[in-house]
């Protein structure tokens, strides 16, 4: 707030500040702790796609959110996120180096590299298969998936059961949000 105001002379609109409209409906208990950034990824893809829809952000925490057909924010699941794991794995454990995570292309590592590199990534994907499976169920309705983040490109081909990839989502959320306040 202090750089906005300093350097631009304009206060900034803040995602979850009173008086500012997202344009969604949130149901859940408690809508304040609910985090902007899976706001404001609600909002973008419910303008872009039709719903009911599951929103996966691959970036610090790897975040699942359901969104009902009318845009609703229903809740969602929190797991850690892909870098934060591996970086978990190696000063948890003396003998595991830092590694890049990419698909190793097999699910049976030979090396210890490339049984970190699967463990991280075939797990990431069955964990993504998983929440989308049992999110959906619990729902009750099919979903639309569509992901966003960092590492989303990494996983968005891996599994059939994500259809879109939107690199911008949250960017485009927040121009939407911003456009409604204005």
């Amino acid at each position: 707030k202090s750089l906005c105001r300093n350097y631009f002379q304009s206060d900034p609109m803040v995602v979850g500040e009173e008086g500012i409209d997202s344009g969604i409906e949130v149901h859940v208990d408690r809508p304040e702790e609910v985090g902007a950034d899976r706001l404001v990824n609600a909002v973008a893809a419910h303008r872009l796609f039709e719903g009911p829809l599951i929103v996966i952000d691959f970036g610090t925490a790897t975040t699942f959110d359901l969104v009902d057909a009318k845009g609703g924010y229903c809740g969602g699941a929190i797991a850690p996120g892909i870098d934060l794991s591996l970086e978990a794995l190696h000063l948890a454990a003396a003998k595991l180096p830092r590694i890049a995570i990419r698909n190793p292309g097999s699910v049976i590592g030979k090396t210890t590299v490339s049984a970190m590199q699967s463990g991280i990534y075939w797990g990431y994907v069955a964990l993504t298969e998983g929440m989308i499976t049992r999110m959906t169920k619990e729902f009750g309705k099919p979903t639309t998936v569509v992901t966003t983040g960092g590492l989303a490109p990494l996983f968005t081909d891996a599994t059939d059961q994500i259809a879109h990839l939107v690199p911008d989502l949250t960017l485009q959320g927040l121009s939407s949000i911003y456009r409604l306040n204005a």
